[in-house]
């Protein structure tokens, strides 16, 4: 039987920044990091900062799904809500959606008016690069198709980021951020007072135990990274497979007295392989 007590105790020891109960619990206990963390991310000013709130859970009604947010704070105009993604998953543009949704419907009672709802920002700061074109940063609000000048200006923003591609982004104090996040040195003001606090609650007696409950929850992570790894697996074994059969056909096409560049047409194929097929023939 394996010694979990060992082995989450090891855990512990060596957690990172980007580890999500890590995270949570700086953030929450350190509303000012907090607050310079959301503007060195948005590139945006807040004078004051209501206390983060780690893993709050918010429900629109009994039969709804629940959603529980990593960290969820507000200044007196804006709700911000920020979300560690250690694993790239490709329902968290729907997930955001959700998550949108839910501060809404918890944010306006009966009887205000729409107006009075505040401009929200949902963040994925991810470890991996999940629309996969290479950009560090990955920012969405509501435009008109017709005419990219037009904004819904409904105050709804989501911004997803890639540690993987800090490396592009401009601002020192942010790739600074990042690369501290991944496991590097601390370098810069900020990122040292992050590096400080992270020592002080590897220490923290009462947050370890609180660690060394939550196996579910790491079991769960680890089901979730099972997962996306099956879905990636099959995805792959899916396009092996159709490449497979357009060989397949392919072959048989020309075996037929097809030509080369009907057998391309057909199959989708290039002519150079359908050519290179052909001379094995």
């Amino acid at each position: 039987m394996p010694n979990y007590i060992s082995t989450y105790s090891d855990r512990w020891e060596n957690l990172t920044l980007a580890n999500n109960f890590m995270f949570c619990k700086i953030m929450e206990s350190e509303p000012e990091l907090c607050r310079e963390l959301l503007e060195l991310l948005l590139h945006i000013k807040i004078d004051h900062l209501e206390k983060p709130v780690g893993e709050r859970t918010l429900q629109e009604s009994i039969s709804s799904k629940s959603v529980r947010f990593d960290v969820y704070t507000k200044d007196d105009n804006r709700i911000f809500d920020v979300e560690i993604q250690t694993v790239n998953k490709s329902n968290l543009p729907k997930r955001a959606r959700y998550y949108q949704s839910i501060i809404d419907v918890s944010n306006l009672n009966t009887g205000m008016d729409y107006d009075e709802l505040k401009d929200t920002y949902i963040i994925f700061i991810c470890l991996n690069d999940l629309f996969g074109k290479g950009h560090p940063v990955y920012s969405f609000k509501n435009i008109c198709e017709e005419d990219k000048s037009v904004n819904l200006n409904d105050g709804t923003y989501k911004v997803f980021f890639n540690a993987s591609a800090c490396d592009k982004i401009k601002s020192q104090e942010e790739r600074a951020f990042f690369n501290f996040l991944t496991g590097k040195s601390a370098d810069t003001n900020f990122t040292k007072r992050l590096s400080e606090k992270l020592l002080l609650a590897r220490k923290n007696l009462e947050w370890r135990n609180q660690f060394m409950t939550f196996r579910e929850q790491f079991k769960e992570e680890l089901e979730e990274a099972k997962a996306e790894a099956r879905e990636e697996a099959a995805k792959e074994g899916l396009a092996k497979g159709a490449a497979e059969t357009k060989l397949h056909n392919a072959l048989n096409a020309l075996k037929m007295g097809l030509s080369p560049e009907q057998t391309s047409q057909i199959t989708e194929l290039p002519l150079e392989k359908v050519k290179e097929l052909q001379s094995q023939i």
